[in-house]
């Protein structure tokens, strides 16, 4: 049986016991009545005349049926108005007992999915909640703020019910406003217009209309994880005293599971995390591996040349020409120079990689430093039966950048072009100056490259599996280098391109760099 039918028993035995005393008052009262009116009329009629004794018995009994009428018409009265005041009294009665036992449902609700390890989201919580507690406690609105200790303030995570907009963005630090202050005391607060304390309704928003209000911390041990905000707007009905400390005690219980919940999702957030940096290493341990078996590819086939020509100049140095020892020697040459380009490249990426590099900054004009560029891979081209067009928007401006590392791009690009041309074509190297920045562009007539190649082209390992008559390629760190590099001078890198159809592949810098310093050239 629940306190309210309890309470309800005993009031009506009450009240039939009060009635049952009333009836017997007024029944004893009559005789009372009687009984005086009897000795009254004796004595009257011993002292007085007939006419005398009438209209004084008279008057005396119509006062004395009188003094009954009003009494039994107060006691009337009395009745009724306890009769409402217990109605009104079981009214509240059952609209608590409802209330803790609707917020005992959501109670149990997240505790048995906590226990089942349904794990619900924290959001998801809040959501549910926020909507129940307005249902429960017959509320216009409600919100909940959480505490973020990385920032130190509470921040709105869920609400639900009319002026939303109000409370979705907000955002208090501790001791801040009423929320502020709840949270900082660990203390719930009722708050209406009869309230006195001016350090807290400092804080009203009167064009809000809130006409009563439950500010409520959910505790955790001796931590307070946030605040659930309850508003009554354009209500007559106050909450009370008895409300606020059934919700007090659902916001202790519910702290819990909200705590739980949030440490649920850090667990599986870092078990994300781990998840992802373990996918990061095996991806990068595959990539080491074809790092491996191209780099040592790439770095065999020169060094297998310079061999056999060195042992033909060693052993045929008597038998062969002038000329033939010339061009051993001119090939000896390129190849040990492709061989130090490579190991170049892959020192600059472990400085890269490590953070070692330091840039060498001076004022260099763009247009001088690619001239230099296309000079270097001029005979590359040649040899391949490549053309060069070069447009160079003329400027005396110059730039400051490390004119080595810069020329190092450029170069890279331009055998990027050279290697995935066709033969008896041509590449094409410009320079413009817009919006005060510096470009460079290298375009080819390529195979191109598709949309999602262009996607990874300049990650490390990332070149594209364009198909090259001329069967040369690569270890996959040339463009990754083009962009660090362009990186690090505050520029970028693009490309722009359809299969089949060529590639442009740019580089944008920036004319000036802001706190930088710079040698004059």
């Amino acid at each position: 049986m629940s306190d309210v039918t309890r309470n309800t028993m005993r009031l009506e035995r009450n009240q039939w016991l009060l009635w049952a005393l009333t009836l017997l008052l007024v029944f004893a009262l009559s005789l009372t009545v009687y009984a005086l009116s009897l000795r009254m009329s004796a004595d009257i009629r011993e002292s007085m005349d007939p006419a005398v004794w009438l209209h004084s018995g008279y008057s005396t009994g119509i006062c004395l049926v009188g003094l009954i009428c009003i009494f039994i018409l107060y006691t009337i009265l009395q009745q009724i108005e306890l009769r409402n005041l217990r109605r009104r009294y079981l009214g509240e009665e059952q609209e608590l007992e409802e209330l803790r036992s609707r917020l005992g449902e959501i109670t149990h609700l997240f505790e048995a999915a906590t226990e089942l390890n349904l794990r619900l989201p924290v959001d998801s919580i809040l959501s549910i909640m926020v909507r129940r507690v307005v249902s429960a406690l017959k509320a216009q609105q409600a919100s909940v703020m959480l505490f973020n200790p990385v920032t130190g303030m509470l921040e709105t995570k869920a609400y639900y019910g009319v002026e939303g907009e109000f409370t979705a963005s907000g955002r208090v630090r501790l001791g801040e406003g009423i929320a502020g202050k709840v949270a900082e005391l660990k203390q719930a607060m009722l708050l209406d217009d009869g309230l006195q304390n001016t350090e807290i309704t400092q804080h009203y928003r009167p064009y809000r209309n809130i006409s009563s209000a439950l500010s409520i911390p959910l505790v955790v041990g001796d931590q307070c994880v946030g605040v659930m905000n309850v508003n009554r707007i354009n209500n007559p009905r106050h909450f009370n005293d008895q409300q606020k400390e059934i919700v007090r005690l659902f916001a202790q219980n519910i702290g819990a599971v909200i705590q739980s919940a949030e440490d649920l999702e850090k667990v599986k957030g870092a078990n994300r995390q781990l998840l992802s940096e373990n996918d990061r290493l095996l991806e990068m341990n595959r990539l080491k591996d074809i790092f491996l078996s191209t780099a040592s590819h790439e770095l065999k086939t020169p060094l297998t040349s310079v061999i056999g020509y060195a042992e033909l100049l060693n052993d045929h140095d008597q038998d062969l020409g002038l000329e033939q020892r010339q061009e051993f020697t001119r090939r000896l040459r390129v190849e040990a120079g492709q061989l130090l380009s490579l190991i170049e490249d892959i020192l600059d990426l472990t400085r890269l990689e490590t953070g070692k590099i330091e840039l060498k900054r001076t004022r260099v004009n763009l247009n001088d430093l690619t001239r230099t560029a296309v000079e270097t891979v001029r005979a590359l081209a040649q040899k391949h039966e490549i053309g060069i067009v070069e447009d160079y928007e003329q400027t005396e401006d110059c730039i400051p950048l490390d004119e080595v590392k810069i020329r190092q791009a450029v170069v890279n690009l331009c055998v990027n072009a050279i290697k995935f041309s066709p033969a008896k074509s041509e590449i094409r190297i410009r320079t413009l100056f817009v919006e005060n920045a510096a470009l460079v562009e290298i375009t080819d007539h390529g195979p191109g490259v598709s949309a999602e190649e262009s996607a990874q082209i300049f990650t490390l390992f990332g070149q594209g599996h364009r198909p090259t008559a001329k069967g040369t390629g690569g270890v996959g760190i040339g463009l990754h280098l083009v962009k660090r590099i362009v990186e690090l001078h505050g520029g970028s890198v693009g490309l722009k391109s359809q299969p089949g159809s060529g590639s442009t592949f740019w580089v944008r810098l920036p004319m000036e760099t802001p706190g930088t310093r710079v040698k004059a050239a």
